[in-house]
């Protein structure tokens, strides 16, 4: 019948013989279905990396939104104090260029002097042949223009016409005193036993001159070197020096002496008079 049978276990078919071209047909199918298979799944691979790419890119700016909502006032000073640090690489340059190329300015300065009184009043016993001091003191930020000081003593149990006054010293010891030779200087006598003046018995006056400008037009520096003569002048540490010495026909323990120091403190003040919004700066 030209055909073959297989039998198995009671079981039997007709298979019938193949061609070649079904050969060929089988085998070019299979290559196909291979083919397609290998296709399905490179284009499924392709497919999944798509999406993994998408999925990535899609979790990237999720993440992104979430740092940005949550560190947004960290971010916002971060771009603050960027457009600070720009703007200043900017301005800064620019002002010290300017400030070279214009100098100091020049303007019309007013000067203001202001000035302040004090007094004080202290009694102190000297014995004889002792010294006794008093001091008083200026600091840096003061300029002192006035001093006077003087001295009183009298005696309580004087007879009219007698003088029974012990001898009394009055020194100034101005080593620590800043500039005292701008002072213009008065005094009595130093040492003395005449009790029956009326007022100080022995007196010291320092008086400084100050400069009668009352405008002057040119830079800042420039006019406080106006007043540069008598800045600072006062400063230091005044010293009294007051010493008794007994007569020799009088049985004395000392003298009661009143001291008296007098001040005036004075200060300058600068207004540029061309520009009114300007402050007042002091000398």
């Amino acid at each position: 019948m030209g055909g073959k049978f297989l039998a198995e276990e009671g079981f039997s078919r007709c298979v019938p013989p193949l061609s070649v071209d079904d050969e060929e047909d089988f085998d070019d199918d299979e290559l196909d279905d291979e083919f397609d298979e290998e296709s399905d799944a490179e284009s499924d691979e392709e497919t999944a990396e798509e999406w993994d790419e998408d999925f990535d890119a899609m979790t990237l700016v999720a993440a992104t939104a979430r740092f940005i909502v949550r560190f947004r006032l960290a971010l916002a000073a971060l771009m603050v104090v960027g457009m600070l640090v720009t703007a200043a690489s900017v301005v800064v340059p620019m002002f010290f260029a300017s400030e070279a190329v214009s100098g100091p300015q020049s303007h019309l300065w007013g000067f203001q002097v202001k000035t302040s009184d004090d007094s004080t009043f202290q009694s102190i016993f000297v014995e004889d042949g002792t010294t006794e001091i008093i001091t008083f003191e200026f600091d840096e930020s003061t300029n002192v223009s006035h001093v006077y000081v003087g001295a009183h003593f009298s005696e309580n149990n004087e007879n009219i016409g007698v003088n029974l006054c012990d001898y009394v010293t009055v020194i100034m010891n101005l080593e620590e005193v800043n500039r005292t030779e701008r002072y213009e200087t008065s005094q009595t006598d130093s040492r003395t036993n005449d009790c029956n003046v009326e007022g100080d018995a022995i007196w010291y006056n320092y008086n400084l001159t100050l400069p009668t400008i009352s405008q002057f037009e040119g830079t800042a520096a420039e006019a406080r070197d106006q007043w540069e003569i008598v800045n600072m002048t006062g400063v230091g540490l005044w010293v009294i020096e007051i010493t008794v010495d007994a007569q020799t026909l009088l049985e004395d323990n000392g003298e009661d002496v009143d001291i008296t120091i007098n001040t005036m403190e004075f200060e300058v003040l600068m207004t540029i008079l061309d520009d009114s919004t300007e402050p007042q700066v002091e000398v």
